[in-house]
């Protein structure tokens, strides 16, 4: 990955996660200088005075255990590079040293490494190539593995319903 890959890739990020509530799982509402958009379940948030860009696609997904959010999944376009960048952010407690893995519909899983754990949570970021946002495109579930503070793998699934548009949307 180039150095300007890196910084670019960087700068997303931060403003990924100054985009984000506090508490990168809780509910959020528009406010007063975001406008929300929701596509099947996907939202796409953009900031009121960006024009076409700064836009990025959201989804919280819940716990199967216990039906609290668990994960937070951000893809956006940096435009500084020329591909999609995808963040995911998991609870602290989180095992690190595995990563995140990243499986759509029955394709071959792809892992991730964390890269920062802040207050919001742990955090893998990564650049989307056109192969991999092509099978999120066309597929119906992307699965998230992880292992959990007790050593245990789990899987949660983030519906693909709306990825497509609210992809188009964020590319405008």
């Amino acid at each position: 990955m180039s150095l300007r890959l890196v910084s670019s890739f960087g700068a997303f990020i931060l403003a990924t996660v100054f985009m984000l509530s506090p508490m990168a799982f809780a509910q959020q509402s528009g406010g007063g200088n975001t406008t929300v958009e929701t596509f099947q379940d996907w939202e796409v948030r953009c900031p009121e005075q960006s024009g076409s860009g700064g836009c990025e696609m959201t989804q919280l997904v819940n716990s199967p255990d216990n039906g609290k959010p668990i994960l937070r999944v951000v893809m956006g376009y940096p435009p500084e590079i020329d591909t999609a960048a995808m963040v995911f952010i998991l609870p602290l407690g989180t095992r690190l040293a595995p990563g995140v893995q990243l499986q759509v519909d029955n394709g071959e899983a792809q892992a991730f490494p964390f890269q920062i754990c802040l207050e919001q949570g742990c955090r893998a970021d990564f650049p989307v190539n056109n192969a991999l946002r092509n099978r999120m495109r066309s597929g119906s579930t992307a699965t998230v593995s992880l292992i959990d503070p007790q050593g245990k793998r789990m899987d949660l699934n983030v519906s693909l319903q709306g990825f497509t548009d609210a992809d188009n949307r964020i590319r405008r």
